[in-house]
């Protein structure tokens, strides 16, 4: 099945885009302790954070967006506490201005060419629909659209439904994806519509459909990824206005709005924090409809995945206290498969894939999707943070071919784990 894209819209909106509210504002890399980044998180926008490299003591390493503002007041500090940093980028409208000029150039070229669906290029929220739709309209006994129900603002969040047997043979394991959840994550809805089209048009392995039915949602926040697209392309959370303080400061962090530990940490109850937990757990109707799907499924459902960006990592429960669930060692080895198949054909400047506790690998969170839907009975649930390069999230298209391919065997690698196991 081939899709034209419609990238004019796109194009037209990164035209318009504001990017000048980031002049001056500079990205560092900052290493020091899991604690202190706990704290920070808080307060600074870490666009990133993994573990130091050749650490053996904790430490971890965070790409940390500062306004010349904040760069007065946190520089000091990281000195204070023997934080090391280094200044990677300069001013950080240049850079949202040269992505732009990339995604133009994608669109041009795509144009001249004429060719179908092509993994080098972003979407907008309908464009996404419009294929979900195409789709089931093509291959009606294989895929079913779901309109799941509307965001905040009123757009329409559908789901894919893949079965051989339309969701009727209750033997068959059900594996669970959802991707931007957070809204500046460009890179991983091109992942969910990728996996969609292996299962459904560019067939090579039948195992994957005949034995497992697929729930796939490639755009859980659409008022947040629009957003990104005509106004701000550093948002993050949702769009809602429904808590006190929505005016100053809108939106609530989704992967900390679910009902696992929330409200536990006072770093998310501030409504202008970057990940800020909502007024109530589900207040978001976007994680609402994470979770009723996952919660439709969960006699079933084997395998949960929230595809994020960025930082080559499968993360597992729990991440509220560093504990391990009584599953840990399937876990870890279905994770460290997955890794293994996608490390195979990974690019060789791509860091290798951490498998791990989301709280030993990196530090404490409460209200995630993964510790949620584990603590819901689903036996296999993973952050994934997708690979950046030395893009960080802002990748540019000519990469995303290489990680929408490079992921496929990996989530492939994990269906296989369940088949085996089921």
């Amino acid at each position: 099945m081939q899709l034209l894209i419609c990238v004019l819209l796109f194009g037209a909106a990164l035209v318009q885009g504001r990017h000048e509210k980031y002049e001056g504002h500079q990205l560092y890399r900052v290493s020091g302790p899991a604690t202190e980044f706990e704290y920070l998180e808080a307060y600074l926008d870490l666009l990133s954070t993994k573990s130091a490299a050749r650490s053996t003591s904790g430490q971890l390493e965070a790409l940390v967006r500062l306004s010349p503002e904040e760069k007065q007041k946190w520089l000091p500090l990281f000195d204070k506490k023997n934080m090391a940093y280094t200044k990677v980028v300069d001013n950080l409208a240049d850079v949202l201005r040269d992505e732009e000029a990339q995604i133009n150039r994608a669109r041009h070229n795509s144009k001249r060419s004429g060719r179908a669906i092509s993994f080098n290029a972003y979407y907008r929220h309908d464009e996404m629909n419009e294929y979900l739709e195409s789709l089931a309209a093509l291959y009606p006994g294989l895929v079913t659209v779901i309109n799941a129900g509307l965001s905040y603002e009123g757009r329409q969040i559908k789901y894919v439904k893949i079965s051989t047997t339309r969701f009727e043979n209750l033997r068959k394991p059900v594996i669970l994806i959802d991707a931007a959840v957070h809204a500046r994550e460009w890179v991983t809805p091109p992942v969910a519509l990728y996996i969609i089209h292996q299962l459904v048009e560019a067939v090579v392995d039948r195992r994957l459909t005949e034995g497992i039915d697929w729930i796939i949602i490639p755009m859980a926040n659409p008022d947040g990824y629009e957003y990104t697209i005509d106004e701000d392309r550093m948002w993050r959370k949702t769009r809602s206005r429904s808590h006190p303080e929505a005016d100053t400061c809108p939106g609530v962090d989704g992967n900390r709005n679910f009902d696992h530990h929330w409200g536990t940490r006072e770093a998310s109850k501030d409504p202008c924090s970057i990940i800020f937990e909502g007024p109530t757990a589900f207040s978001e109707p976007e994680t609402r409809i994470i979770r009723d799907v996952a919660l439709q499924n969960v006699d079933r459902a084997a395998l949960y995945i929230s595809l994020h960006s960025y930082g080559n990592m499968f993360l597992y429960a729990w991440g509220n206290n560093g504990s391990l669930p009584n599953n840990a060692l399937a876990l870890h080895l279905a994770g460290v498969r997955m890794a293994e198949a996608i490390d195979r054909l990974a690019l060789d400047k791509a860091d290798r894939y951490i498998v791990g506790n989301a709280a030993q690998v990196l530090y404490f969170t409460s209200g995630t999707s993964r510790d949620w839907t584990r603590a819901i009975g689903i036996p296999l649930t993973y952050t994934m943070e997708l690979p950046g390069y030395e893009y960080d999230f802002i990748v540019p298209p000519e990469y995303v071919e290489q990680i929408v391919t490079e992921t496929w065997a990996g989530i492939a690698a994990g269906a296989h784990f369940v088949l085996s196991i089921w």
